[in-house]
């Protein structure tokens, strides 16, 4: 509980039956024969005098408000062990002259009437008046604003309440004042799609009467309660998807078919998750749903505009119906051999990413980009061959049908093949998006002032400027300097710590981390744990053979660090102790725990020594209560049965520990340096201790946090540091050349920095647990849109395009529209997040959408951009054509021969292969028009695939 003296619930029928329902009382006392099936909770009610915060919350009427909330819940409540009510409203109501001694019944009915304004003022005089003698140590500094001492007047108060609760009933706790306040959970209230009962206005209070309140309950699971709405709203995304699948492929048959593969993916990679014999699955793998549904996405788009542009010129229809078997079958071959190498570059590089999450030492991160990795992998070998089929029967039986039911079962008639055409049909066949490339952006970068485009190299010059920035600002980034928000602003659970600290004169000690110093452990023996499943079996301790308690020296060693640690000054920022600057909180009840001190008190004033040591020790810690030597500041956390080991007989380790003064939710930053100051100046006092103390380690939860923040930031560079090189080793081995694949890189590293940086100069974001995830979420994203631009530009190569306007021109006709539809795709996907209850998931859209803008801007805009000026012409920068100039270094200069550079470039393939016989076309006319116009053709040779 809180500060106070516990006002524990009487035990009689009589006043059980004032709590809990007749029907129920059975239960309850068969639950309260067994106090381990019960536990600790604090209800926490904050009261907040006006929303502008400027007047006295120590009025007759506001505090018969009080009294009413709280005389309100006690009536409904069914839990009949209440360990401790520290109230605002009994230092105001009772006979006893000392505010601070007196009580309100709670096995009746309070009397909540009007007080008079003297009665009123003689109580805060009172409290005034204890709080200049005693400062924080006053029994009235945990009720006021700090400024009360100066001004006798204070914004805000508060109650709470402990209780010792049955597990399943804990989250039951705070629904009376819920119920009083006229909160709920539900749908579509407070502005939002899913909302919480803890949902406040923008100071995160509620109005009640003339008072505003919040409520803090440890009780409640927020976070499961809240994950089941936002994941619901993954159905919300799919739908979304749905409708733009429809919209670009112009058919509800391939969008269905395409939602059920890319929604198939997911369960199936749950299998194989699952037969890695890992069943840890947490909130944040819900996140890789909407990321899936993007990239499944654009692997359809892909693969459908593929097969859209190889029919389109090569077999166009010139009487509708469907292709012949032979002709259709040749089509989807060379459709394969297209988008299956490009959409496995991408896939592959984006499964990477989150492969790099392998590294981490977080298991959720890790297993998190697993499961991503997989969904991913699985999604491209489902567009390879769940869809050729899928377009096989849409192209038989359902193309141009208005019902795609009645239209499967019969096929559609064959129709007439016309030869093959290169000719530009701009508008004829192109969806809108096509329309506005060819005639807008084509146009736009072609266009010459002189002899330079000057469109391209402004494009191309911004991009780089932009990158610049993004890098500057990506170097502002710092560890995060503020605790982790999760939820909305308007929360009453968001910024509590911070609210407790600036508007208490003393804080609620229980939002402060408890620091030990345990003696007697070696080291940890973790082979055993398994790491998937947190809430299973521990590691093995190894105790130090030499720790030994039985010699004076040992025990004034144990003392003296019991002193050392009660007195160890922290100016730190992070260090919430004004006027003692101490780790350890000070107060008027005691904020420490040493055994030894105790055991000694016990003892009668001394210690026992050698031989008569153990038993006493032991005979101290079977039979001595912790309540007895510990304030309610500790008693919670101090067990003697814990605290001091023993182990099959022998004493193995001991523990002592403060309430220190950092915020159990303390930031990286701030931690950190607390953290290097505390154990460099332990290092330091264990070099004055016996050597059976010299193995003392420090323990304290918020460490143990700021290693996890440690190992998300280790694991965003560590993601960037193999994400990077496969990255460009996947561009090399797709385009074949050096230069192409530099460029790309440069484009995506560009893109992580300028998101990294929008963080920083956008948001004023720091690198956190959330942007660190996001980190390798963009490097995943960034690659796609950018090596599908670059695998087509060197294929353009092999349509006998040789120079650097017309494979550029050739990449966005045949790829710019998979791109937009692709960006346009993930965003929407992304967008949804926006709704989601908790701040992570709307933190994850802004990155997802900024991610998907950039790359966008910076694929089709900066890469684009400097291929259309800067790219490699001919076979300038192929691999095969470096290796062949090294060979020609290594020979002495004997140069091969050279092959003529007027005719167009084409594979061996090309020129072996006879033509086939639909549609008629010469193999050196199909060349020719391939020479002269950048379309989306393969030249007709046979490939065996």
């Amino acid at each position: 509980g809180w500060a106070g003296s516990p006002v524990p619930l009487p035990r009689a029928e009589g006043t059980l039956a004032k709590f809990i329902d007749p029907d129920e009382a059975p239960a309850v006392k068969r639950r309260l024969s067994d106090v381990l099936d019960l536990e600790d909770h604090t209800l926490l009610l904050f009261y907040k005098s006006d929303k502008a915060g400027t007047e006295d919350v120590f009025t007759p009427v506001r505090l018969q408000d009080m009294c009413k909330l709280e005389s309100a819940w006690l009536k409904v409540t069914k839990f009949p062990t209440i360990r401790s009510f520290d109230s605002v409203v009994k230092l105001f109501y009772g006979p006893e002259p000392v505010p601070s001694d007196r009580t309100m019944p709670l096995d009746g009915e309070w009397e909540c009437g009007l007080l008079d304004e003297a009665s009123v003022s003689a109580t805060v005089a009172a409290m005034k008046a204890s709080i200049d003698a005693d400062g924080p140590r006053s029994p009235y500094a945990r009720f006021v604003h700090p400024n009360f001492k100066d001004t006798a007047t204070s914004v805000y108060t508060r109650t709470a309440v402990s209780i010792k609760v049955e597990k399943d009933l804990a989250g039951d706790l705070a629904d009376g004042v819920m119920d009083y306040l006229g909160r709920e959970y539900g749908w579509l209230q407070d502005g939002m799609i899913s909302s919480s009962a803890y949902i406040g206005e923008e100071d995160s209070f509620v109005p009640k009467d003339s008072i505003r309140v919040r409520v803090v309950c440890t009780g409640t699971d927020e976070m499961t309660i809240m994950v089941a709405p936002d994941f619901l709203l993954a159905f919300a995304s799919i739908m979304l998807v749905f409708v733009i699948l429809s919209t670009y492929l112009r058919s509800v048959f391939l969008a269905c078919c395409g939602m059920f593969q890319i929604i198939l993916s997911m369960p199936v990679a749950a299998l194989i998750y699952k037969g890695l014999t890992i069943d840890f699955f947490d909130f944040l793998h819900i996140l890789v749903v909407y990321l899936v549904l993007g990239i499944g996405a654009d692997d359809i788009f892909v693969l459908v505009d593929a097969f859209r542009h190889v029919s389109e010129h090569m077999a166009p229809l010139v009487k509708p119906g469907r292709y012949p078997d032979e002709v259709l079958k040749d089509l989807l071959k060379r459709t394969w051999v297209r988008s299956a190498g490009a959409i496995f570059n991408t896939s592959f590089t984006t499964a990477m990413a989150f492969m790099s999450c392998s590294g981490s030492k977080a298991m959720p991160m890790r297993t998190c980009g697993w499961y991503a990795a997989i969904s991913i992998l699985l999604n491209w070998i489902f567009t390879i061959t769940f869809t050729p089929a899928v377009l096989v029967i849409w192209h038989q039986r359902v193309q141009g049908s208005k019902c795609c039911i009645t239209s499967l079962f019969k096929l559609r008639p064959v129709g007439e093949v016309g030869p093959p055409d290169f000719s530009e049909k701009a508008g004829s066949n192109m969806n809108l998006i096509e329309l506005a490339l060819d005639r807008f952006y084509i146009r736009g970068m072609n266009w010459q002032l002189g002899k330079v485009r000057p469109v391209p190299w402004i494009v191309a010059i911004a991009g780089l400027a932009l990158a610049i920035q993004g890098t500057y600002f990506t170097s502002q980034l710092t560890p995060p300097r503020s605790a982790e928000v999760w939820f909305p602003n308007e929360h009453m659970l968001t910024d509590f710590s911070t609210f407790m600290a600036e508007n208490y004169y003393q804080p609620d000690y229980k939002d402060y981390a408890i620091v030990e110093v345990v003696f007697g452990i070696k080291d940890f023996d973790i082979t055993d744990i398994d790491i998937y499943n947190p809430g299973g079996p521990g590691g093995k301790v190894i105790f130090d053979g030499a720790f030994d308690l039985s010699t004076e020296e040992a025990q004034d060693g144990v003392l003296s660090t019991c002193d050392w640690l009660n007195n160890l000054r922290c100016e730190f920022v992070g260090c919430n102790n004004v006027g003692y600057n101490t780790l350890r909180m000070q107060s008027d009840k005691k904020t420490h725990s040493c055994f030894l001190e105790d055991f000694r008190e016990w003892n009668g004033g001394t210690l026992p020594v050698g031989d008569a040591f153990l038993p006493a020790l032991k005979d101290f810690r079977e039979n001595a209560a912790a309540g007895d030597y510990n304030s309610e500041f500790l008693v919670d956390e101090v067990s003697y049965k814990e605290d001091i080991g023993i182990v099959d007989g022998e004493l193995r380790y001991a523990v002592i520990k403060i309430r220190s003064t950092m915020s159990v939710d303390t930031p990286y930053s701030q931690g950190n340096e607390i953290n290097d100051f505390i154990e460099e100046q332990l290092d330091e006092h264990i070099k004055t201790l016996p050597a059976p103390l010299a193995r003392a380690k420090l323990v304290c939860i918020v460490f143990a946090f700021l290693d996890l923040s440690r190992e998300l930031l280790n694991g965003l560079f560590q993601g960037c540091g193999i994400a990077m090189p496969i990255s460009f080793l996947v561009v090399l081995a797709s385009t074949r050349n050096l230069v192409v694949s530099g460029y790309a890189v440069i484009s995506v590293a560009s893109i992580v920095l300028c998101v990294l940086g929008f963080c920083k100069s956008a948001m004023d974001w720091d690198l956190g647990v959330g942007e660190a995830i996001a980190g390798v979420i963009v490097i995943g994203y960034s690659v796609d849109y950018v090596v599908h631009l670059a695998h087509i530009y060197c294929e353009a190569g092999h349509h006998g395009l040789a120079t650097r306007e017309e494979r550029s021109e050739f990449a966005v006709r045949n790829m710019g529209s998979t791109v937009f539809a692709g960006a346009i795709t993930t965003a929407a996907s992304g967008l949804v997040m926006f709704f989601c209850f908790f701040y992570f998931f709307t933190k994850m859209a802004i990155l997802i959408c900024v991610t998907i803008m950039f790359s966008f801007l910076f694929s089709l805009g900066f890469f684009m951009s400097v291929m259309w000026v800067l790219g490699p012409q001919g076979k300038f920068g192929d691999l095969p054509n470096c290796f062949g100039s090294m060979r020609l270094m290594s020979s002495g200069g004997v140069e091969p021969t050279k092959q003529a550079d007027a005719a167009p470039i084409a594979d061996e393939g090309e020129k072996a292969a006879p033509a086939p016989a639909a549609p008629p076309a010469t193999e050196k006319a199909a060349a020719g028009k391939a020479a002269e116009v950048p379309i989306c053709v393969d030249a007709w040779e046979e490939t065996e695939v």
